[in-house]
This record gives C-alpha cells, sequence and structure tokens, in this order.
C-alpha cells in the first residue's frame, strides 16, 4: 500500500528552494553604507583644512597679536590697557617715574621716586631714592630696589623720613600687607656709585634712651609702637606710647611743636588726638566729639599750640580747633564744603598743612594716586575753606619748606608760590 504524501513538508520544501530576497531592504542598506562612507570622507577634508588654513591666511595677513587678558588676580594689582603700553622702535616697553615721598632740607632735597617699566598684565618697578632739586645733575640714584622683595610687588603709602643728619627712614605697604621700613645713609659711597638696598628691615629697639627735643618719633608699622629718634646718630629709643588705638603720627610737624598722634579712643572708638612736649614721655590724651567709626583724623600744626583735626565721613569733612596743644577741642562746624566733583570720600585721604603765615591748606587724594584726583582747599582764617588750585599732587612738609609730589615735582618756602624742582637720573627695572 503506497503511503500518503506530506504536503505540508513539501511545500515547505518547495519553497526555500524558489525564495527570492527583498531587494528594496538591500537597496536601504547600502544607501546608508554608501552616506556614512561620504561623512566620513567629509570630515577627514574639513579636519585638514582646519590646520592649514590659518597657516596659510597667517602667511598672507600675518600672525594675529595675543590677546589681552587683563589682570592678574594672583598679584592683586588692577591693570588697565594704555595706548602707548607697545613696544617702542628699540623694543622697550615705555617707563613711568612717580613721586610718593621727599625729605631733607631745601634745596637739596631727596625723594622716593617708583621707577616702572609699564609691561601689559607684567607691570614691574624699582622703588628708588634719588635727588630733588639741588643736585638734579645727578646720574645715578642713591638707592636702588628698596622695600620690595619682587619687581612685580605693590607698594603704596611710601613715607620717607629724616632721621639725622645724613640718615633717613624709607617705609611703605608691600603688596598690600603690613608696612616695611628700612634705613640707609647718603654717605660718601651713595653719592658715587649704586647702593643696592639691604632688605633686611629695622627692627624695633630695646632701650631707653635720652632724647632731646628736636629729636622725632617715628612708626615702623601701621598702626604698631611708636619710637624716639635720637637726631645725633639716628638711634631708635623705647617710650611709653599713646592711650589710644590706630595710633597714626601726624604727617611732620616742626620738632619744636612736639609729638602729634591721631587715633581712636580706647573705650568708644570715636577719633581721638595725643600730644607730647617731652619725647613721649608724658601724653596728653583727648577724644573729639565725633562718632565712632570714622576714619583717622588728619593734623596739621605749626607752632604746637593751635592745630586743626580734620575727621573724614563718607560724604563730608568735620573739622576742629585747639588753640592750647590739644587740651581742649571745639567744632567748628560747616567750614568744608565738597565740589561736585567729590560725591565720595570712600578710597580717598586727606592731607593738611599751615603755612608760616597761619593759613591753613588741606588737600583729598586718592591713593594709590591716579590722574586729577587731588583737591585743594585753602583757608585764611582757618574756619573758611574753599576749592583753590594747587601744585598737583600731594605736599610732604620737608625741613625748612614743603615739596609737592606731582608732576612735575615743585619744592616752596611758603607752600604759596612754587617753583619746579627737576629729578636726578633713575634707572630701569630689572
Amino acid at each position: 500500500m503506497r503511503p500518503d504524501l506530506d504536503f505540508r513538508t513539501l511545500r515547505q520544501q518547495i519553497e526555500q528552494a524558489t525564495w527570492v530576497p527583498d531587494f528594496s531592504t538591500l537597496y536601504r542598506r547600502a544607501g546608508r553604507v554608501k552616506l556614512r562612507d561620504r561623512m566620513t570622507v567629509l570630515g577627514a577634508l574639513l579636519g585638514t583644512l582646519g590646520v592649514l588654513a590659518p597657516v596659510a591666511l597667517a602667511g598672507i595677513f600675518g600672525r594675529p597679536g595675543p590677546a589681552v587678558l587683563g589682570p592678574n588676580p594672583d598679584l592683586g594689582e588692577a591693570w588697565s590697557p594704555i595706548a602707548s603700553a607697545t613696544p617702542t622702535a628699540t623694543g622697550r616697553y615705555p617707563s613711568t617715574v612717580t613721586v610718593l615721598a621727599a625729605a631733607g632740607d631745601l634745596p637739596n632735597l631727596i625723594a622716593a621716586v617708583d621707577v616702572c617699566a609699564e609691561i601689559p598684565q607684567a607691570r614691574r618697578c624699582s622703588l628708588q631714592i634719588v635727588a630733588l632739586g639741588g643736585q638734579a645733575e645727578r646720574r645715578t640714584p642713591f638707592v636702588v630696589d628698596a622695600l620690595r622683595t619682587s619687581p612685580l610687588d605693590r607698594v603704596s603709602n611710601v613715607q620717607l623720613l629724616r632721621v639725622a643728619q645724613t640718615g633717613f627712614i624709607l617705609s611703605g605697604e608691600v603688596g598690600g600687607g603690613s608696612r616695611s621700613s628700612v634705613r640707609f645713609a647718603l654717605t660718601s659711597a651713595t653719592q658715587t656709585e649704586l647702593n643696592p638696598q639691604d632688605a633686611a628691615p629695622v627692627m624695633g629697639p630695646n632701650d631707653h634712651l635720652a632724647l632731646s627735643a628736636g629729636d622725632r618719633t617715628v612708626q615702623l608699622v601701621q598702626y604698631g609702637d611708636l619710637f624716639g629718634v635720637r637726631e645725633s646718630d639716628g638711634a631708635l629709643s623705647l617710650i611709653s606710647q599713646p592711650p589710644m588705638a590706630r595710633r597714626t603720627i601726624a604727617a611732620l610737624p616742626p620738632a619744636s611743636a612736639g609729638w602729634w598722634v591721631t587715633g581712636a579712643d580706647l573705650n568708644t572708638g570715636a577719633p581721638a588726638v595725643s600730644v607730647s612736649t617731652d619725647q613721649g614721655a608724658t601724653w596728653t590724651a583727648r577724644t573729639l566729639d565725633a562718632p565712632a567709626g570714622s576714619d583717622v583724623p588728619t593734623v596739621a600744626t605749626s607752632d604746637g599750640k593751635n592745630a586743626w583735626a580734620f575727621v573724614p565721613y563718607s560724604s563730608g569733612i568735620r573739622l576742629f580747633r585747639t588753640s592750647d596743644g590739644g587740651s581742649h577741642w571745639r567744632e567748628v562746624r560747616g567750614a568744608v564744603t565738597l565740589p561736585p566733583e567729590l560725591k565720595t570720600l570712600d578710597n580717598r585721604l586727606l592731607g593738611a598743612l599751615v603755612r608760616p603765615d597761619r593759613s591753613v591748606l588741606m588737600w583729598v587724594y586718592s591713593n594709590p594716586a591716579t590722574v586729577n584726583t587731588t583737591v585743594f582747599f585753602d583757608s585764611n582764617d582757618g574756619e573758611h575753606f574753599a576749592v583753590v588750585s594747587g601744585p598737583g599732587g600731594t605736599i610732604a612738609a620737608v625741613d625748612n619748606g614743603y615739596a609737592s609730589l606731582g608732576d612735575p615735582a615743585r619744592v616752596s618756602h611758603d607752600a604759596h608760590s612754587w617753583q619746579e624742582a627737576a629729578l636726578s637720573s633713575t634707572v630701569m627695572p630689572n
């Protein structure tokens, strides 16, 4: 008997032998592979052009200059590009010379000047001691590279004090830190050759020395202890301290006027003034009738009896006067009216002096100094101040006169009439 046929299995065998693929699917897959290959080739071409095109353009148009990155925050120093801060034809950057302080006896003064190479983002400076006025023909500085440990350091609040016939103390705040001080003498060696500044700071004394009426006081660190300076040899001496906080020596009144120190009351924090007429053996301390939190007062006197104390606030200046050597003070209300250009006194400092004719000159300035920021006020009676033109820059009291620290520097015997004073030669920073 013949077996029955398995039609299901036979059908599967026939379908497998006669199967034809779906060419539409194959076409789609082939198109995707071809597109992928073309994109790979195009990417390779673009990468090659990205490398070769800048080289070709630089050859045609020249290499572009470096981008201006602005200030270096590691230096803590503001910097803004200036039009002249590009190399000169000789390949050097322009330099600036700024007078920061002056001392000595007219006409033979010395000045502390900051000599800077204005290199964008890497301004390099050297603090130097040079002749001002009388020895302007001198070809070399007395001292170079003072106070700084690096030419990139920022120096502010520089003071120059004559402590002996040929001895001086130079101090300043370096890098925004505490005050540093160095001592130097204008010996025969420094008259003819450069004297690199010793990096060792001035150290405080350990002994009490006998002081005379002509001796001055010095402060080696901001708000720190005061020391007497013996004029005969420049030696430092321990003295008793005025009973006040934030002690600040008044700007060099005549030695015969005594020692004047401003600061804040120890209990209330209000502005205060202390006076000593016996070289720091005793102090007369008085608190001014002003609220706490204001800046340290600025005091000016020429005879040690009549004195003026200016107390700055954000939006005004209050004036106090004494006629008995600082024992009693009274306020002169409305003595100073700020002009429109002084919208605020924030970040500004005050200076003041009493002329030989007892008229008073006061000025407001920025520190660090910037162009055209000093405003002068003058008063003939010491109670009514008006804005006047000034010699430019701040003013330093020197022996036998005054020096204006503007550009150009000027000197005067009476702080009324001024004559230009030339600086001697400087050297560029390393």
